[in-house]
Order: structure tokens, then sequence, then C-alpha cells
């Protein structure tokens, strides 16, 4: 007796239950607590506001602090696994500018690193600020708020905020004539949210 070839349609049934079974992510592509995946703000977040989403290695990350191969080293020991941002402009609102990005790391102890990091060294790594603790910030977000020095007319005010969800972080840097305290919060509450 001849063997048949089994049909498409039974190939392409055992094809998918086999990547169901190895992909644990829920709707949205998402593991709950970012599960080492960077996960970035949505664009329908600020509406209003064009955006582009990249992604970052530890070369753009590092170039954007004062002491680089400081944080390279950190970022290596920590299992840097990827980034992914979305950087906003334009709009009329509190915000100028607003880049949201989530690093992946490949532990939940290298996402705490990266966080601590960060609370001791964002204020003059990244931004000259000063750390504030603002009514409604979820636990364990750690946020920075620069004012405008008076004698530069360019200078706005600006926020920067990281925490961690598992083994990702969130980060949000925000700036604009307008920004403020409250509207950051909100924004920080919304990201956390779509985590």
């Amino acid at each position: 007796m001849a063997r048949t070839a089994p049909s498409i349609a039974l190939v392409l049934a055992l094809c998918a239950l086999a990547a169901c079974a190895a992909d644990p992510a829920p709707a949205g592509g998402r593991t709950p607590g970012g599960g080492g995946r960077a996960v970035v703000l949505s664009a329908s977040a600020l509406p209003g506001m064009t955006s582009d989403r990249s992604s970052v290695d530890v070369d753009g990350l590092t170039n954007e602090v004062t002491h680089p191969e400081e944080l390279r080293g950190l970022l290596e020991e920590a299992g840097f696994s990827s980034a992914e941002q979305r950087s906003f402009g334009g709009g009329t609102g509190a915000f100028s500018r607003v880049l949201a990005r989530g690093l992946a790391f490949d532990s939940s102890a290298g996402a705490a690193s990266y966080v601590a990091w960060f609370a001791e060294n964002a204020h003059e790594e990244i931004l000259t600020s000063r750390r504030i603790s603002p009514a409604g910030v979820p636990s364990g977000v750690v946020v920075f708020r620069h004012r405008p020095d008076a004698c530069c007319h360019n200078d706005v005010p600006a926020y920067m905020a990281a925490w961690q969800h598992g083994s990702s972080v969130l980060y949000l840097h925000v700036g604009g004539r307008r920004a403020n305290t409250r509207t950051f919060v909100e924004l920080i509450e919304s990201y956390d949210r779509e985590v």
C-alpha cells in the first residue's frame, strides 16, 4: 500500500500548535513583567505627537552618558540583551519631546543593577538634575527633574525616570516649556500600565 503525504492543512495546524507551545507570550506579544523583552511605549500614548520606533545597541546607550566605559561595563555585567525606543516630537501639550525606552536583560538582577546605576548616576551622567519623589509615582520608580538655567533661554524643564519590570527596565526622558511633574507622573503611570 502506498503512503500518502500528509495534507497541507494538517502540517500547518501542527506548526501552529508547536509555535503556540514555544511562545508563552499573551496577546499583544508581551510576557508578564517584561520577561526580558524590550517593551516600548505605544505610539497612541501621546496623541498629537509624531513618533519613531528604533532599536538601540550598547554603543547607542553608552554614547549618551559622560563616562561611557563605566556604563558599558555595567551593561555587560548586568546581561543587557536589547533595547527598543520610541521618540515623540511636536504637539502642543506639556512635552515637546519624549523618549520612551525599554531595556531587556538576561535576569531581574541585571535589570535591578541598571536601575541602581541610574539612581546613583543619572543626575550627572545623563542630565544635570536632582532626584525627586513626587506623589503618585509607582513604587520603585526613580525620578529626576532638571530645572532650566535662567541664563540660557533654550533650556527647558526636563524629567527622567527608570524602573524595573522583571528582567526589563522602562525609561522615560521628557522635556518641554510646559513640562511639569504632574503630567510626567501621568506618563509614567500610562507606560507602567502598558506593561
